[in-house]
């Protein structure tokens, strides 16, 4: 699935740049970042957007995050919370 970046929400902007920085590719909302990456580069993800956003994210949140549309909906899911 293919995302217009004119309707792309600001928090998908910034999910999408970070990984694609950290990864040095372009990449997808919905591309699986597993089968792109290796565990190492996984972890240091998961370090970026903690500490971007403000999160936590535990081992069981590590698991259930595969794509960069999941990040978004993790992090919108934080901030609701915290509100």
């Amino acid at each position: 699935m293919e995302y217009d970046s004119d309707y792309m929400t600001d928090l998908e902007r910034q999910v999408l740049d970070l990984v694609e920085e950290h990864l040095e590719q372009v990449v997808e909302l919905d591309t699986p970042l597993r089968d792109i990456c290796d565990e190492l580069d996984m972890l240091e993800l998961f370090m970026a957007i903690e500490e971007e956003f403000e999160v936590v994210i535990t081992p069981m949140d590590e698991e259930e995050l595969e794509t960069p549309l999941d990040f978004v909906e993790f992090i919108q899911t934080c901030q609701d919370e915290q509100e």
